[in-house]
C-alpha cells in the first residue's frame, strides 16, 4: 500500500504503518477495535471523531513516508473494555428477569383477564426494576464509560471506580429484587436499604467519573451535551425515589393506604426514569451518534435548545400537575397535564427532524433499521398521550390503566429497547473489529421484536373492548419479543467475545455471526 485514502480501513492502515495507531489515539480512537483497530474506513473514523480528513491523512501518509524510531505497542486496559461487562449485565437480566418475568407476568395477566391483579404487583415492580437499572442502566453506563471518553478526546478518568459502580449497580438490582418480592418482611427493609445505597452510591461514582473525565478533555462544549447533563440528573433524581418508592409501600398501614401511596408516586416515577433519564440520554446520543453514523447529513434548522426545554419542560409540568390533581382533586389542574401531554408530540416530532431519522441513509447499515423504527415508536408512543383524559371519558375511567399501559410499553420497548438494540449492535462489531457487513442482517430479530411489541401495544388497549379476545391472546406478545431478544443477545455476546478474543475467531465462529 503506497497511498493512504479516506477509503482505506483503519485496520488496513495499522497493519501496514503501525506507528499510525499513535495517531488515531491522539483523535480518539483510544483501544476501539482492539490491537488493529476497526475495519470501518478512514473517512467514516474521521466522521465520527470529528476530526479533519485532510489533516489525518496528511499526518498517517507523513508516519508511513517517515516512520517513528519509536515503536507503538497496544495493550488493552479496563477502559478499553469495561463497557463488556455492562452490556452482558445488560443482556443477561433482559434474558431473564426482563423480558422472560415480564412475558410470565403478561401471561397471568391474560388467563386472570386482568391489569390491576395485587397479588402481581411485587413481581410487576421487581420486574420494573430489574428493566431500568438492569436493561437501560447498564447499557447507558456501559456506552457512556466507552464512548464518552472517545467524543471528548480524552481517557476515561479512574476506571476503578467506574468498575466499582458496575458491582454497586449489580448488588443494588439484586437487592432491589428481592426487597420488592419479599415485601414487608423485615428482610425486605434490610435489602430495600441495600439496594437503595448501592444504587445511589453507583449513580453517583457513575456522573463523578463523567465529570471528571469531561473536565479532563480540552474539546468545546456541544450543545448536545445538556441533553446528557440533564439526563444524568434525572437518573440521580429516579434512583433518589425508587428507594423511598419502596419504603412508602412497605410502610403502610393497609392495602388501601398502599395503593394510594403507590398511585401517588409510581407515574412520577416512572416519567422522571423514562421521559427524563432515558428520553434525554438518547436524544443526546442521538445527535452525537446517529447523523455521523449512518451519514444522515445536517438539519436544515437547528432547534436542540427548543427539543431540550420543551422536554425538561413538559416532564417537569408533568409532574407537578399529575401530583397537584391527585392531592387537591380540583379538575383545573388536569389543563397542565394535557398541556404536558400535548408537548409530548411535539417534542418527538422536533427530535426526529433534528437526527434526520427519515432521511436516506449516504451510509447504510443492517441497524438503521432499529433506529428508524425507534423513532416511529417514540411518535406512535408520545401521540397517544393527548388523547389519554379522551380516552377514559369515553370508557368511563377515571385512570385508564391499559392505555397507559400502552403507551408506556411503546416507549420503553419501542422506544428505548429498539434503541438499545440498534446502537448497540452498530458500535459492538466496530469495538471488536468486525466488519458489520459480513454480520447477520438481524432482520429476523427485528421483525419478530416489531410485531411483540405492536401486538402488545393494541391488544392491550383491545382488552377494553373485546376482553375475551384480547386478554387470550395478548400473553404471548411477550414470548415473541423474548424469541427477538434471545436472537439478538446470542449474536451481541458473541461479538463481545470475539473482541476479547481476536478477530481472527471471527472466521471459525459459526451462526449467527456471519451474514447469509
Amino acid at each position: 500500500m503506497n497511498h493512504i485514502t479516506g477509503n482505506t480501513s483503519v485496520a488496513e492502515i495499522v497493519k501496514v504503518c503501525p506507528g499510525a495507531r499513535r495517531i488515531f489515539d491522539e483523535h480518539g480512537l483510544k483501544g476501539c477495535g482492539g490491537e488493529h483497530g476497526p475495519s470501518e474506513p478512514l473517512a467514516f473514523f474521521a466522521a465520527i471523531h470529528q476530526a479533519n480528513l485532510d489533516e489525518l491523512l496528511s499526518e498517517i501518509n507523513t508516519e508511513m513516508a517517515n516512520p517513528s524510531a519509536q515503536v507503538y505497542l497496544y495493550k488493552e486496559s479496563l477502559q478499553d473494555y469495561i463497557y463488556r461487562r455492562f452490556f452482558k449485565a445488560g443482556v443477561a437480566i433482559m434474558l431473564t428477569v426482563g423480558c422472560l418475568w415480564g412475558a410470565i407476568n403478561l401471561l397471568q395477566i391474560g388467563l386472570g383477564k386482568s391489569f390491576l391483579q395485587l397479588r402481581l404487583l411485587s413481581s410487576i415492580h421487581a420486574h420494573a426494576h430489574a428493566m431500568i437499572f438492569g436493561w437501560v442502566g447498564m447499557f447507558v453506563m456501559g456506552f457512556a464509560y466507552q464512548s464518552f471518553p472517545r467524543f471528548k478526546n480524552t481517557t476515561l478518568w479512574r476506571p476503578g471506580l467506574a468498575n466499582l459502580s458496575f458491582y454497586l449497580l449489580a448488588a443494588g438490582i439484586v437487592a432491589g429484587m428481592l426487597a420488592d418480592i419479599l415485601m414487608p418482611t423485615s428482610a425486605s427493609f434490610v435489602l430495600g436499604a441495600v439496594s437503595g445505597v448501592s444504587e445511589i452510591t453507583a449513580v453517583v461514582l457513575f456522573m463523578l467519573v463523567l465529570y471528571r473525565t469531561a473536565r479532563q478533555s480540552i474539546e468545546p462544549h456541544n450543545p448536545y451535551e445538556k441533553f446528557i447533563a440533564s439526563s444524568f440528573l434525572w437518573f440521580l433524581l429516579g434512583t433518589i425515589l425508587e428507594a423511598v418508592f419502596f419504603f412508602a409501600k412497605a410502610t403502610a398501614h393497609s392495602e388501601h393506604g398502599m395503593i394510594m401511596r403507590i398511585a401517588l408516586i409510581d407515574g412520577p416515577l416512572r416519567d422522571i426514569q423514562l421521559l427524563g433519564f432515558a428520553a434525554l440520554i438518547i436524544a443526546g446520543v442521538s445527535q452525537r451518534f446517529v447523523p455521523h453514523v449512518y451519514g444522515l447529513g445536517k438539519p436544515a434548522h437547528d432547534r436542540q435548545t427548543l427539543i431540550f426545554w420543551l422536554i425538561n419542560g413538559s416532564l417537569i409540568l408533568n409532574i407537578i400537575s399529575y401530583v397537584l390533581l391527585l392531592t387537591t382533586q380540583k379538575l383545573y389542574f388536569a389543563i397542565g397535564l394535557e398541556l404536558a401531554y400535548l408537548l409530548m408530540p411535539l417534542w418527538a416530532v422536533l427530535l426526529a427532524k433534528q437526527i434526520g431519522v427519515f432521511r436516506k441513509p449516504s451510509q447504510p447499515d443492517r441497524t438503521f433499521k432499529f433506529i428508524r423504527a425507534a423513532y416511529v415508536w417514540l411518535l406512535v408512543a408520545c401521540g397517544m398521550m393527548p388523547f389519554f383524559p379522551l380516552y377514559g371519558a369515553l370508557t368511563h375511567q377515571v385512570f385508564a390503566h391499559t392505555y397507559m399501559g400502552s403507551h408506556r410499553h411503546a416507549f420503553t420497548v419501542g422506544f428505548i429497547s429498539m434503541m438499545i438494540l440498534g446502537v448497540s449492535s452498530r458500535v459492538v462489531p466496530i469495538l471488536a473489529g468486525i466488519d458489520a457487513k459480513r454480520m447477520n442482517s438481524l432482520w429476523a430479530p427485528f421483525v419478530l421484536f416489531n410485531v411483540g411489541c405492536a401486538g402488545r401495544v393494541l391488544l392491550q388497549v383491545l382488552t377494553d373492548f373485546v376482553p375475551n379476545v384480547a386478554y387470550p391472546l395478548i400473553g404471548f406478545t411477550g414470548f415473541i419479543e423474548l424469541t427477538a431478544l434471545l436472537w439478538w443477545g446470542i449474536e451481541l455476546w458473541r461479538t463481545m467475545n470475539v473482541a476479547k478474543k481476536g478477530r481472527t475467531k471471527l472466521l471459525t465462529a459459526p451462526f449467527p455471526l456471519p451474514a447469509g
